[in-house]
């Protein structure tokens, strides 16, 4: 009966240290994925204006250190607000990634973002954020003239290359310039409204109406005209300087030029208001106001940081030394919005 009993109170003692095995292990693992502490659990939508290789990039590194899940879907800057817009009595994204600040401003007016001064924002400009905390800045893009220089020499030998927006209208040029519609592609928006604040808005639809002939086509995405630039298909495109930079980093033969009177794209940041994960909508806020984010869109997307201390790419341009409007308006080019795109649909 005694070693029945050493036995029994054994198997008791296997059977805890069992169970104390199991309970720690389980914990570690329950740790691990935020039950109780550690990572966060939950997901977030994100509409991204940025291209999908660029916002996946940060998105990865925002799930690695918060291990909150996410879905990206890219939209050209037009069809995100009208998006966003669309959805306001039942949102389906939490936050909008990139787009002209004017894009944001023109929401925030219409009560679809959520307010949230990040603690990683104190550092960012005043004219680069939204004062009420609707929206943060987190690039700085000029519009520039991109040329293919191997189509340039076939059809145009050793003649300079346009410096100005004016030169453009060349007949010389008829089918050679892509541009994309303003209507649709925030690019095209921040180049013709930079142009209503210089020249005024008729000087500009005169300006608009003149180039009409001599674009090969006008696509909704403000990126296109420099990618089929860069395949020779045709010699001109008019974009972000950034989208060029990136062509021309992966081999292709462009040269950019920036004319006086180019706006400047602030890529915008925002929470959109009442979607469904609004917390961890504000976790990707206060991440993305750090400097690695930064970091890393600057040097596969080749624009300018608007956190202070993030560096001008490898290969890339220090705006300051362009031409670039600097006086331009992106409140203004907000206020202008609806009146200069109905405008400018009238045009054929």
């Amino acid at each position: 009966m005694l070693i029945d009993m050493a036995r029994n109170k054994s198997n008791k003692s296997v059977l805890i240290v069992s169970l104390a095995a199991v309970v720690l292990i389980g914990g570690f693992f329950l740790y691990k994925s935020g039950v109780f502490g550690g990572k966060s659990k939950g997901k977030i939508t994100v509409y991204s204006i940025f291209q999908e290789e660029e916002a996946r990039k940060i998105l990865d590194k925002f799930k690695e250190e918060t291990g909150i899940e996410y879905e990206v879907l890219r939209l050209p800057s037009g069809e995100a607000v009208s998006r966003v817009q669309n959805e306001m009595g039942k949102p389906q994204a939490d936050f909008l990634m990139g787009g002209p600040a004017d894009s944001h401003e023109v929401l925030k007016k219409a009560g679809a973002l959520e307010s949230y001064t990040s603690p990683n924002a104190k550092d960012i400009p005043d004219n680069m954020k939204d004062k009420e905390g609707y929206w943060n800045g987190f690039y700085l893009n000029p519009v520039a003239i991109g040329i293919n220089e191997q189509r340039w020499k076939e059809k145009y030998g050793t003649q300079a290359y346009p410096q100005t927006f004016k030169e453009l209208l060349d007949p010389k040029f008829k089918g050679e310039i892509g541009m994309s519609d303003p209507a649709t592609s925030g690019t095209a928006y921040t180049a013709v409204a930079s142009l209503a604040q210089v020249w005024g808005k008729d000087e500009m639809l005169k300006y608009v109406s003149q180039l009409l002939p001599n674009l090969k086509e006008r696509p909704k995405s403000g990126i296109e005209p420099i990618q089929k630039a860069a395949k020779g298909e045709y010699t001109i495109g008019v974009t972000f300087l950034g989208d060029q930079l990136k062509m021309k980093n992966q081999g292709n033969p462009i040269v950019s030029i920036v004319p006086e009177a180019a706006g400047y794209e602030v890529g915008g940041l925002a929470i959109v208001k009442g979607g469904p994960n609004t917390e961890n909508a504000k976790k990707l806020m206060d991440f993305m106001l750090t400097k690695e984010p930064a970091v890393l869109y600057t040097e596969s997307a080749m624009a300018v940081a608007v956190k202070p201390g993030v560096p001008v790419p490898k290969n890339g341009i220090d705006i300051q030394t362009t031409k670039y409007n600097k006086s331009y308006s992106l409140w203004k080019a907000a206020e202008q919005r609806k009146e200069l795109q109905d405008a400018l649909k009238d045009l054929k």
